[in-house]
């Protein structure tokens, strides 16, 4: 046996463990990377057969004020995390920028339930009106 093939295998004999414990590593992100696109896939689905089958109902005015007053509530919380948030970063404190960025991803999800409502009410008005037959004329 040559020196280089020598040198060849005990190269290979020498990493031979790391190898395999790479195997192992990239074999099990892979699945969970399979798991995790399998879990997004059903997920997203399951969104989108409800959101087909959502029908929204009006609410009453209590029911709208509660909710009003919690998105206020949770406005409010927000517009105090946030604050804070940029106080830090505006001291240019090494960790605030997840104080901002979580306000910011905190604003967005306040305004989502308003959305809904807005756009919930514009469709319900949509379907609610009912075009005359040709036996009404």
């Amino acid at each position: 046996m040559g020196r280089i093939r020598y040198g060849l295998w005990w190269l290979d004999q020498a990493t031979a463990g790391a190898r395999s414990r790479a195997r192992a590593v990239t074999g099990g992100a892979a699945t969970v990377g399979r798991e995790l696109r399998w879990a997004v896939e059903l997920s997203a689905r399951s969104t989108l057969a409800g959101i087909d089958h959502a029908r929204p109902e009006p609410w009453n005015d209590r029911k709208l004020l509660v909710f009003v007053t919690v998105i206020a509530v949770g406005a409010l919380a927000v517009a105090l995390v946030l604050g804070v948030g940029m106080a830090h970063w505006a001291m240019t404190s090494s960790n605030a920028m997840l104080f901002a960025a979580a306000g910011a991803v905190a604003v967005g999800l306040a305004f989502l339930p308003l959305a809904y409502l807005v756009f919930a009410s514009k469709q319900r008005r949509r379907l609610s009106t009912v075009s005359p037959s040709a036996d009404d004329r």
